[in-house]
């Protein structure tokens, strides 16, 4: 009877094993929500829709962006983390909700850990800040110029800051190219442009997304990108490294995480969707229509990203003083 019983149970684990092992296979099963902690119609908000609707071509299932906007990010980061952890619900998150947030803000106010409760799954993009100057400094031509003019300047320069992020680069610039400036904070990009076309603030670093037209158009004036390579949005526009900041490299990128305890077999489906989707030329296209880079579906690269800028934006905040209770 023993051995009756043994077998029987041996069988109805085998049959777990193989039940589960064939959920996973078949991920995903229904609709996936894509969670992204900004309003519609911004650069990460378009990248989450652009990449679910390939995935929702190459997985057979609806992948529904969910906008939920708020604290930098950290509204959407608390929804996603508290989530189960079956691949259903997925996280669209800028680099400042996963390593300017605990760099910036008090533990108490940044209530997940963004090593320990996300299970990174790919680099969706990459794009550049693009330090900008207005009609303040129009006859400032040149990154070395901006340098030495603000050396001199008698007042310190006040520099627009529509995210903690933006400042955070804005004080990298200044430790690295040893200017001092004043922050003026904004609520968006979109009003940080508008103030310094208006000559209310001297500069700013703001994304390519914002500013492409504005350059183009001559009501700002692009200085710098920050990544270590040009923008092919703005191909003329040299690098603040080889502008004569050398060494200085900070991109943007934007990420897709899935709750810590994401099955490995999910989390593969989704890199192999993702691979192809980061190659596709139209995506590519895409993304550089918006001065961006496809990334890779990598998630040791992106884990490793993650624990390298942690530490980087935290000694950048703490040897500037910068902290939000």
């Amino acid at each position: 009877m023993n051995v009756f019983r043994n077998v029987l149970r041996a069988a109805a684990l085998a049959m777990g094993v193989t039940a589960t092992m064939m959920a996973h296979a078949a991920y995903p099963e229904r609709a996936v929500s894509v969670v992204v902690g900004f309003p519609p119609g911004g650069t990460n908000d378009i990248v989450a829709r652009v990449i679910s609707a390939e995935l929702e071509q190459r997985l057979g299932q609806a992948f529904v962006v969910e906008n939920r906007p708020g604290a930098a990010s950290m509204l959407s980061a608390n929804h996603v983390q508290r989530a189960d952890p079956d691949g259903y619900t997925l996280l669209v998150i800028a680099s400042g909700g996963l390593v300017v947030n605990p760099a910036i803000y008090a533990p108490e106010r940044v209530t997940y850990d963004s090593e320990k409760d996300f299970r990174p799954i790919a680099l969706l993009a990459e794009f550049p800040f693009v330090l900008v100057t207005g009609p303040n400094l129009k006859d400032i031509k040149t990154l070395a110029e901006f340098v030495e003019h603000a050396k001199q300047s008698e007042v310190p320069l006040t520099h627009g800051s529509a995210s903690s992020t933006m400042q955070l680069m804005a004080e990298l610039f200044a430790k690295e190219s040893g200017i001092s400036y004043t922050n003026v904070p904004y609520k968006g990009s979109g009003p940080t442009a508008t103030d310094l076309m208006g000559g209310q603030t001297d500069f700013a670093f703001l994304d390519t997304a914002a500013i492409v037209p504005l350059v183009e158009s001559g009501r700002l004036q692009a200085l710098g990108v920050t990544t270590i390579e040009r923008s092919a949005a703005l191909p003329d526009v040299p690098t603040i490294d080889e502008a004569g900041i050398e060494g200085y490299n900070a991109p943007i990128w934007t990420a897709l995480m899935a709750p810590a305890g994401t099955p490995d077999e999910v989390v593969e489906t989704l890199n192999g969707a993702l691979e192809e989707i980061l190659a596709d030329q139209k995506v590519i296209d895409r993304f550089a229509s918006l001065g961006m880079s496809t990334g890779a579906a990598d998630p040791q690269l992106l884990a490793n990203m993650i624990s390298e800028e942690l530490q980087r934006w935290k000694q950048v905040a703490q040897e500037a003083g910068i902290r939000i209770e």
